[in-house]
């Protein structure tokens, strides 16, 4: 029995502890009911898990944190969860991390050893899925996406065998792992990863009146592309219901590798592009880089309340409710008509909780050729995105059909703009091509890397390499 050969723990339906251990962060999936979730605390454990499946027949689901868009991460087989593979060492002139191990809790385990690494912009994020996708956030123009910094990984293969990827060993595995997404090829037990250069930042923010939202827009997205590598940012258009007075605003915040007296220039600049004053703008003191981007994310949690509620004695962290997005690639700032465009899609007169969202890219990424890893996207200079979603449980049980309808219209705004699609962030109504949508030329290869390494489509989800695509 799986449960007996396992040191990590086996969480079946008749189980107390089954209806929290098969969440993810979307509230969503909670109607999804895997067979058994099984947290795995060694390799041996990924193994038994593999070999059972195996056995059985049953399908399985790699899970890191559980914050996977679509769900990918679960389904009616077995889950297979990373999360208890959580370290953080320092080796030499590496860093080695377990693959579940979340943003926040590796930026704390590495502060008192003087190493940072590259996180996305929500805390609670595992790190396989986040590097496997390519990993994008406020270090990308700095330090460039998170893959490119892996040196070797640790991957447990669709037919019992335990692998390390590297330059030198199964290169063309290593090649794929960076930026070719997560659950396609094997299990990623473990990263090393060369850390980067930043124990001091400074955090920001400042909030526009949503009157001048397409002035900001535009200006923001020029002043980004220009500036300093120094500089990681975002902007999001928050409605009535985020913003001061019950109006919508715009958030634009981020981190800065430099001077502080850089930043208050660049601000300065900014400003000056808008044509307008912020209605608030708040520059903090330098820190060290764990601590500053744990401000920028949790506020004032402590690492343990920022988790997701339910995961720790003391987690107050939200959960995301049921969502509907479009994300896209762009390769140049917007123009005063297209951010209008885009921001009357948003639709400024809707009540619904939703968001129009821009992570500024470029930089040290776009230094990289396209086909040197799995991530092509070396041309683009912002991801940007819509959401929407509603915390009614039983419309959402419902599937609202509007919610679609604006991700559908939202998209269509974004699509003349768009050069591809991040596969960490995808869309929810999956498109025909999105394999050639993600990975453009380097789609054959990844292929024939799938064919490699597994190729029984052992490991398969709704956007897996060689699958089919997910419907709806």
């Amino acid at each position: 029995m799986l449960r007996d050969e396992l040191k990590g723990e086996l969480v079946l339906p008749s189980d107390p502890g089954y209806p929290l251990a098969k969440q993810l962060q979307n509230t969503e999936y909670d109607t999804i009911t895997p067979h058994g979730i099984a947290y795995c605390e060694s390799v041996d454990d990924v193994l038994a898990c593999v070999r059972h499946a195996r056995e059985t027949g049953i399908a399985t689901h790699v899970r890191g944190a559980g914050h996977s868009f679509n769900g990918w991460s679960t389904g009616t087989g077995l889950v297979i969860d990373l999360s208890r593979m959580n370290h953080a060492v320092a080796d030499g002139h590496t860093v080695r991390i377990g693959a579940g191990i979340q943003s926040l809790d590796a930026l704390d385990t590495l502060k008192p050893l003087g190493r940072q690494i590259i996180t996305g912009t929500f805390p609670t994020v595992s790190q396989g899925g986040f590097l496997t996708g390519g990993g994008l956030g406020w270090q990308t123009r700095k330090f460039g996406v998170g893959s490119d910094r892996i040196v070797s990984a640790r991957v447990v293969l669709a037919d019992g065998r335990t692998v390390r990827a590297s330059a030198d060993e199964h290169p063309d595995l290593y090649w794929a792992l960076r930026g070719g997404g997560g659950g396609n090829f094997g299990i990623v037990t473990e990263f090393e990863l060369r850390p980067v250069d930043a124990p001091r930042l400074i955090g920001f923010e400042t909030l526009w009146p949503h009157e001048d939202a397409a002035d900001v827009l535009a200006a923001w997205q020029a002043w980004a592309a220009e500036g300093s590598d120094d500089l990681g940012t975002s902007l999001v258009v928050l409605p009535g219901i985020f913003g001061p007075g019950g109006k919508p605003v715009i958030k634009i915040w981020g981190v800065h590798h430099g001077a502080p007296e850089d930043l208050e220039r660049a601000l300065d600049e900014l400003t000056e592009r808008t044509g307008t004053k912020p209605l608030h703008r708040e520059v903090g003191a330098p820190g060290l880089y764990a601590d500053v981007m744990h401000e920028a994310l949790c506020g004032a949690k402590t690492v343990q309340q920022c988790h997701r509620t339910g995961t720790h004695p003391d987690a107050v962290g939200h959960r995301h409710p049921y969502t509907r997005q479009t994300y896209r690639l762009t390769d140049r700032p917007v123009t005063r008509a297209e951010a209008d465009a885009l921001l009357q899609a948003w639709n400024p007169d809707l009540d619904n909780e939703r968001y129009l969202l821009c992570i500024a890219l470029g930089g040290a990424a776009n230094r990289v050729g396209r086909a040197e890893t799995a991530y092509v996207h070396r041309d683009a200079q912002f991801l940007t995105g819509f959401q929407i979603a509603t915390r009614d449980e039983e419309a959402a049980v419902q599937g609202p059909a509007e919610l679609d309808a604006w991700a559908d219209r939202c998209g269509a705004a974004l699509a003349p703009l768009a050069t591809g699609s991040y596969i960490n962030f995808p869309n929810s109504r999956v498109p025909a091509e999105w394999e050639s949508d993600h990975y453009a030329e380097n789609a054959a290869r990844l292929r024939a890397v799938k064919r490699a390494y597994d190729p029984d489509g052992f490991f398969r989800h709704g956007q897996s390499i060689g699958g089919a695509a997910a419907v709806g």
